[in-house]
């Protein structure tokens, strides 16, 4: 009998064509893969120059054509805001600001949805979760750029002199997201020769057209586990939105003229929890697959951490503040890319881009909402009402998915009958 242990990693992806006929993981996968980043960070760069929301399903297109059409509407989107944009340099080009930057918001809609379907159809059973990490990091740092770059590209100086430098930075950023959408159609692929996994090679054996977008949904409606993970990190992820949007109000409660702090507080959060955090827990995935654990302990991290945050805001000590927020982004922000493979995992065959975009519109929806009664809070009973009210939805939130049933769908399509049968003789 054989008593090892069953594998905590998957042994089917190689560089070269594995032992399974008809499966190969391909080096291009990481050109494409700098590719897609390249297109969400100009994209991403205009995210904190400009307010904008993007929360509509874009799973259409995704499935009736392909990655690479997807793609290179985003892309072509983005050039054609910056385009726009470039004649807004004069004080009347406000509303040619909001006609560029509704092409900017409209690309980065079908952004949002792509890194999870791109980690599956190019990436081995054992690097997806990373994939997906490195491919939300464009986006991440697309914003920390746009949010460090627009201050010292325009300067608080005379009028023509921020007209002039508002035309620079228009300039830079049309030429920029021009070279990238050309680059997309000169070199992305949709998808490999030969897929990367058994998961992806039996859906294209299954062969059968793929059931419409509300067929999705209504399945996704159905599966118990899928809600509790929908409201678990739909609240959560939600909630770090709202932090981010009302950080600037809660920091200069406490400093007033803080906003600089504001502004050097947030880079780091976004460094440390969308880029940092967020790859360190796909690898983590990727090695373990211990998706329900490593959630809770995020979760209640997180919380531990809030709670500190808290602490030091109102001892007002601005230093503690430097190093506290960003390792609670650290925790809190990588949620998003667990919360994508998780989703995933459980809701597999289904399209990921479905499974994303709900779970996309369920976090913006929710972020709306606490925002708005977070304000409405603050308004009329104060800060530390707020602040309960927070720890309290960070704990339920665990708590929530505490009752979760794992079900690795698809990790288990990636197991080779070989493997199923030595863990059947185990």
């Amino acid at each position: 009998m054989n008593t090892s242990a069953p594998p905590t990693t998957l042994d089917c992806d190689t560089e070269k064509s594995s032992g399974t006929d008809g499966i190969k993981v391909f080096k291009y996968r990481w050109v494409v893969l700098f590719i897609f980043c390249l297109s969400t960070i100009t994209n991403f760069m205009q995210f904190l120059q400009f307010t904008i929301i993007a929360n509509i399903v874009t799973n259409y297109l995704i499935e009736k054509y392909s990655l690479k059409v997807t793609l290179m509407v985003a892309t072509g989107l983005t050039s054609v805001g910056n385009l726009v944009k470039i004649a807004c340099a004069n004080p009347d080009g406000y509303y040619t600001v909001m006609i560029g930057q509704t092409f900017c918001a409209l690309g980065q809609i079908y952004l949002l949805s792509i890194p999870s379907k791109f980690a599956s159809v190019w990436f081995g059973p054992k690097e997806v979760s990373t994939a997906c990490a490195l491919a939300v990091l464009g986006t991440q740092t697309g914003a920390a750029l746009g949010s460090v770059l627009s201050p010292f590209l325009v300067k608080s100086d005379s009028n023509s002199n921020i007209s002039s430098n508002l035309y620079k930075m228009m300039i830079f950023n049309a030429i920029l997201s021009c070279v990238v959408f050309l680059i997309v159609a000169a070199f992305f692929k949709a998808k490999p020769e030969l897929p990367p996994s058994l998961s992806q090679r039996r859906l294209l054996e299954n062969g059968a057209k793929p059931p419409p977008f509300l067929e999705n949904c209504r399945r996704l409606l159905k599966n118990k586990n899928f809600l509790l993970l929908l409201l678990s990190f739909g609240l959560f992820n939600s909630m770090w939105n709202s932090f981010g949007i009302l950080i600037n109000t809660i920091y200069t409660h406490y400093f007033p003229n803080g906003e600089s702090d504001v502004g050097i507080i947030t880079l780091l959060a976004i460094i440390s929890g969308g880029c940092i955090g967020s790859v360190v827990f796909g690898w983590l995935l990727d090695k373990t697959h211990q998706f329900k654990k490593t959630s809770m302990g995020v979760m209640l991290t997180s919380a531990a951490l809030y709670v500190l945050v808290v602490a030091c805001l109102m001892m007002k000590s601005r230093i503690a503040l430097y190093i506290i927020i960003p390792t609670f982004g650290f925790f809190a922000a990588s949620a998003l890319i667990i919360s994508f493979e998780y989703t995933l995992e459980e809701t597999y065959p289904i399209p990921e881009s479905v499974s994303c975009s709900v779970m996309n519109a369920t976090i913006f929806l929710f972020a709306i909402i606490n925002s708005l009664i977070a304000e409405g809070v603050i308004a009329t009973i104060g800060y530390l009402y707020v602040y309960i009210i927070a720890l309290i939805i960070f704990l339920g939130c665990a708590v929530i998915l505490f009752f979760v049933k794992t079900n690795l769908n698809r990790r288990d399509a990636n197991l080779s009958e070989d493997v199923k049968n030595s863990w059947v003789s185990t």
